[in-house]
């Protein structure tokens, strides 16, 4: 097991430099020394986070497949299913958000960040809060389910961690920018998991 070790590190630092550099305090110490470095601020934060995936990625493939549970046609059939419905919802609630902003070309076209003018909770937002994460955390399960290794479920395990961690941090952003108007989304909409979206349907048909 001391094979997976560095493999655990490597995603565990991934994900804390990503983080980190996604931090506002961090940003914002960033920018102020460094005025004419924001607009390539966003540009810059993907650009790392891949370099930084590289290593985490080349541990992954040099571990051996050791099986994490014993596989069987009805769990491959349902990691199918989850990972299919992952990947729906990512591009499906990637709608609502704009792609050059994600990418970070918005900000080098316009020299500053982008700032939506209302809260979106159309589509997927109105099922859960953070669509992309809940899409996410699917594809990840659901690939675990399909090929059951060590590795595998370290890397699911690291992944799902950091999203409800991520999401836990950027619920404070979204609190500070929207305010009441978040606070009030938050009371009528799950963060993660449709669970009030469900709960609604059901009463519908109870």
């Amino acid at each position: 097991m001391t094979g997976y070790i560095p493999f655990t590190l490597w995603w565990l630092a991934f994900f804390a430099m990503h983080s980190l550099l996604a931090s506002s305090s961090v940003k914002g110490l960033v920018t102020k020394q460094l005025p004419l470095f924001k607009p390539y601020y966003r540009l810059f934060y993907n650009i790392t986070a891949v370099l930084l995936l590289i290593p985490a990625i080349m541990e992954y493939y040099r571990l051996p497949a050791e099986p994490l549970f014993g596989a069987g046609a009805t769990l491959t059939v349902a990691g199918a299913v989850l990972a299919l419905a992952g990947v729906y919802i990512l591009v499906a609630g990637f709608k609502n958000y704009r792609a050059d902003e994600f990418i970070g070309t918005y900000q080098l076209r316009n020299k500053d960040d982008f700032h939506p003018s209302q809260l979106s909770r159309t589509g997927w937002n109105g099922v859960v809060r953070h669509p992309l994460y809940f899409g996410g955390i699917l594809l990840a399960v659901g690939l675990l389910l399909v090929f059951p290794t060590i590795k595998l479920g370290l890397a699911t395990s690291t992944v799902i961690a950091y999203l409800y961690i991520g999401t836990l941090w950027e619920e404070k952003k979204l609190v500070a920018e929207f305010g009441d108007t978040y606070r009030s989304y938050q009371r009528e909409v799950s963060m993660l998991l449709p669970v009030k979206w469900v709960l609604v349907r059901l009463k519908k048909v109870i």
